[in-house]
């Protein structure tokens, strides 16, 4: 007679894995993190992550090295995805939730205070990279292995993932910062920088406040208690030249059909490179634009990583041509004008207003795909496949958070219509910071040379 035991179980050697294989027994009869404290410890992960999506919006613009744009775009928005799902995971646990933009500690608050202040590349990698992601992810690494792997699954799953790409993000810091403080100076100046957040860090008793708290005398702080101002001035470093020329009107030969196949995919692709002004327009309205539902800042992240993202194909497409990226002009004059000149909101109802325009067939995305298809390179078609589906992504986002705004569609329509005119001015003005030296016909020369 077969047991009940032996049918639920199987024989030992081919026993189904229990628990749904999430841990052992031995693991699920741990005690783990009573739920107050792990909403505690949640509050404080989600403030660090916050300020890091802060930190990377206020810096992005000025930061001059293409590289570092790149990977504060991307790390902006994993940091808002991170946050949005610690706070979800809090509303679950509690009601009514607690808030969770409240300084949960202000020995931490000053540690990210300072780190939002530093002055150079260096400083701002070194403070990120080696002080407050490595404390973070020491954090959730050591919540994984102390809450019940089975009770506590949902808060797992969310900290698994967080630590999983922190620890990426953490080695492309290194790599970055290896190559920034190859020269001794340098790796000085990292190394002041870096003990000077980690004395802040201590004092905090580290993110979770778990560590023992320093009692030293607080080192000379540059955070005076005040707001963090941002320099919203787009920067790039020694290898760009002449930023503010726009002799280029890549929009204009893409859409001339009595232009040569080639040189409309070239003008393409370059267009997709000047789009890390986008990324540098948008971080403003990140940063400045405060109190809005954490939605709203990881629909703008997302957005902005979208936009950089355009930027390296544009970046591999010149790659994939022979053509070093930053050969040419990269000109920044929309990001310039409108990170200066006007209000965040103002300058999201322009990138609204662009967004539409962008989705008529017969000029807009539409076309770039039909263009680039009808080319043949496979490459970049796909390149323009996936930006067209991006730009349906972004009138969405402009249209849920800036129509509410503005009381109606026809109300946000006149105020982007409104601010036209005036951008137009600011870009003009911006343009002439340039002699505005053609070089499009050097760049078709080059691409025809044998």
């Amino acid at each position: 007679m077969v047991s009940f035991s032996d049918v639920s179980t199987g024989s030992a050697d081919r026993a189904v894995p229990p628990l749904a294989g999430l841990c052992t027994y031995a693991e699920a009869c741990r005690a783990g993190i009573p739920v107050d404290e792990n909403v505690a410890l949640l509050r404080r992960y989600n403030y660090v992550e916050r300020h890091l999506v802060e930190i990377a919006a206020a810096h992005l613009p000025r930061t001059p090295e293409w590289e570092v744009k790149c990977a504060l775009s991307l790390h902006l928005w994993l940091d808002a995805e991170h946050g949005s799902a610690l706070r979800k995971r809090v509303a679950e646990m509690r009601e009514p939730a607690p808030s969770l933009d409240d300084v949960p500690d202000e020995a931490l608050h000053a540690l990210l205070e300072e780190a939002i202040r530093a002055d150079t590349t260096i400083e701002l990698l070194t403070g990120v990279y080696r002080v407050v992601r490595p404390e973070l992810a020491r954090c959730l690494q050591l919540h994984l292995e102390t809450t019940n792997p089975l009770i506590d699954h949902p808060t797992c799953r969310i900290l698994r993932l967080a630590w999983q790409e922190e620890l990426d993000l953490i080695a492309w810091g290194d790599a970055a910062l290896a190559a920034l403080t190859a020269e001794e100076p340098a790796a000085l100046a990292a190394q002041e920088w870096e003990a000077h957040l980690r004395e802040l860090l201590r004092r905090a008793g580290g993110i979770a406040g778990d560590l023992p708290v320093s009692n030293a005398s607080p080192p000379p702080s540059r955070w005076d208690g005040g707001l963090y101002e941002m320099d919203a001035v787009p920067r790039r470093d020694a290898r760009f030249v002449d930023v503010f020329n726009t002799t280029a009107e890549l929009t204009n030969y893409f859409r001339d059909d009595s232009r040569p196949g080639d040189e409309r995919v070239y003008a393409l692709i370059y267009n997709r490179l000047v789009e890390m002004g986008v990324p540098e327009w948008i971080a403003p309205i990140i940063f400045k634009t405060r109190g809005k539902p954490w939605s709203y800042y990881v629909d703008l992240g997302r957005q902005l990583w979208d936009e950089a993202r355009h930027a390296m194909m544009g970046e591999v497409g010149l790659h994939s041509l022979g053509i070093p990226f930053h050969r040419y002009p990269v000109n920044i004059e929309s990001s310039f004008t409108l990170s200066t000149q006007f209000t965040p909101l103002e300058a999201h109802a322009l990138l609204w207003w662009i967004e539409q325009g962008l989705m008529p067939r017969k000029i807009g995305k539409p076309l770039e795909w039909q263009i680039a298809r009808d080319h043949g390179d496979v490459l970049f078609t796909t390149f323009q496949d996936y930006d067209w589906a991006d730009e349906v992504l972004h009138a969405r986002i402009g249209r849920d958070w800036l129509i509410p705004e503005f009381g109606s569609r026809a109300a946000l329509a006149a105020a982007a219509q409104e601010a036209w005119p005036r951008w137009k001015q600011a870009r003009a003005d911006a343009a002439s910071r340039s002699k505005q030296e053609p070089w499009w016909p050097e760049f078709l020369a080059q691409r025809a040379a044998p």
